[in-house]
């Protein structure tokens, strides 16, 4: 295998890890977010038919109680595990490793001189590096806004 097509595998491993990851992050914002949503219009539901119903009103404070418990845990859920910053994180990363990617392999139809394969190599590790120092930084923001120390 040779540098150019060992850099193409590896930028292809990390393209296709990026684009898993940030679709796993999608789909996990998604399923805490729509849970929400259903869950505040079924609140606003009951607490009408709690005044409209009084005969049923203490069933449906209850119900009330309940649903605003799950909207917690849903937030809070989300909260703690940040999908939504996550798929956008790793969907700008997914793209600037497809942007480079594509310049390498226009290039690589004519062969790469070892000296420009050096630097797209290090451009890689440049981004894999800086979406590391991106991500540490909001988890470090995060919990400096929200007062907790490590």
């Amino acid at each position: 295998m040779t540098k150019a097509d060992n850099l193409i595998s590896e930028l292809q491993k990390r393209i296709d890890s990026f684009d898993k990851e940030s679709h796993r992050h999608k789909r996990l914002y998604r399923r805490l977010r729509y849970p929400v949503f259903l869950l505040a219009a079924a609140s606003t539901v009951l607490a009408s038919a709690a005044l409209t119903f009084p005969e049923f009103q203490s069933a449906l404070n209850l119900a009330i109680v309940f649903v605003t418990a799950a909207i917690g845990v849903f937030s809070s859920v989300e909260g703690l595990r940040k999908p939504a910053e996550l798929w956008i994180h790793e969907r700008s990363t997914y793209y600037a490793l497809r942007d480079l990617a594509r310049e390498v392999e226009y290039y690589a139809s004519e062969g790469i001189p070892d000296d420009r394969l050096e630097k797209y190599f290090f451009r890689m590790q440049a981004i894999l590096g800086a979406s590391i120092e991106k991500w540490s930084q909001q988890v470090q923001s995060g919990q400096a806004a929200s007062g907790k120390k490590e």
